[in-house]
């Protein structure tokens, strides 16, 4: 049987991280090793961990010296977890998530097939709404010209968004329009949106599958050692559906497992109220996508994933 590694990364929000790693004892998966990175928190998170964990068997514990962001974070778990304990399979979970299906694991390696890249179960948050997939590639079908044009725009409108942001919210209108709840209406709009798709089994080359719960399969693994590296934060699944569909390996969403998300605690710790540091990082993920985007495959390796 296939051993399978589990990568939680930590940053500050060491309670979560350990909820997480204590509801992993649900799962009837045998052969699991759980590894839990601490992305350089500067709260007492290592002590806790340790307290908790330093001496468990099957739990591993690696430390950063400084947070990496989101990519290179759970590398350091992946890479461990490939080379230090030679898992095929490694599944990759926010610390803010919770098991509370023992078949999950099975189930998804189970669903595992030759071509498949990854796979993803339901993800169902604190509201109740489902959360996988997230949608089809932005990038289906289009050529280098389109997909560029695509990202220019999407990046105007963040900058537009985002200078909108530090005036108009200076002004009496911006209150006004809060209080009416129209900001919080296109939210349930877009979450609308997005849960439009078919809540049902599917892979296809051009899959978004959300980051919060995914498998990493030896198929992926035969292409690539982890997780693109060259972002902070956000716009990681976009990015690893690009790495994936260069290669033509499919992703796959399972419907008949799940995973609980509380979602996004370890993002307002690190950036509080801090929205404009977000939209920048989004804004800088968004850039490299579409610098990477008309990369081949060899191209790819050699800038991105090959020490240097």
């Amino acid at each position: 049987m296939d051993r399978v590694a589990i990568v939680i990364l930590n940053y500050m929000n060491y309670k979560d991280t350990i909820e997480c790693v204590e509801s992993v004892s649900i799962d009837n998966y045998p052969e699991k090793e759980i590894i839990i990175v601490d992305n350089g928190s500067l709260n007492e998170s290592r002590t806790e961990l340790e307290k908790k964990f330093g001496n468990v068997s099957g739990i591993h514990l690696l430390w950063s010296d400084k947070n990496t962001g989101f990519a290179k974070g759970n590398n350091i778990g992946i890479c461990f977890a490939t080379n230090a304990l030679s898992c095929k399979f490694v599944l990759v979970v926010n610390n803010d998530t919770v098991f509370q299906d023992p078949n999950m694991i099975t189930i998804l390696k189970n669903s595992y097939d030759t071509g498949i890249g990854i796979l993803g179960p339901r993800i169902i948050g604190c509201d109740g709404q489902e959360q996988n997939p997230l949608r089809l590639g932005d990038f289906k079908n289009k050529s280098n010209l389109q997909q560029d044009l695509h990202y220019r725009r999407r990046i105007f409108s963040l900058r537009f968004n985002l200078w909108m942001k530090l005036s108009f919210k200076q002004s009496g209108w911006y209150q006004k329009l809060k209080q009416a709840n129209v900001f919080r209406k296109k939210k349930e709009r877009q979450k609308n949106l997005q849960n439009n798709l078919p809540l049902e089994s599917i892979s296809s080359l051009h899959l978004v599958l959300q980051g919060a719960c995914f498998l990493l399969t030896p198929d992926y693994f035969k292409y690539y050692p982890c997780l693109f590296p060259g972002t902070f934060l956000y716009y990681e699944e976009d990015i690893l559906t690009m790495l994936t569909s260069k290669v033509n390996l499919e992703k796959k969403f399972i419907d008949t497992t799940y995973i609980f998300h509380k979602e996004n605690k370890s993002t307002a710790m690190s950036f509080a109220n801090n929205n404009t540091g977000k939209t920048l990082h989004h804004i800088n993920s968004i850039e490299i996508a579409r610098k990477i985007f008309p990369l081949d495959y060899e191209t790819l390796i050699e800038t991105y994933f090959k020490k240097k």
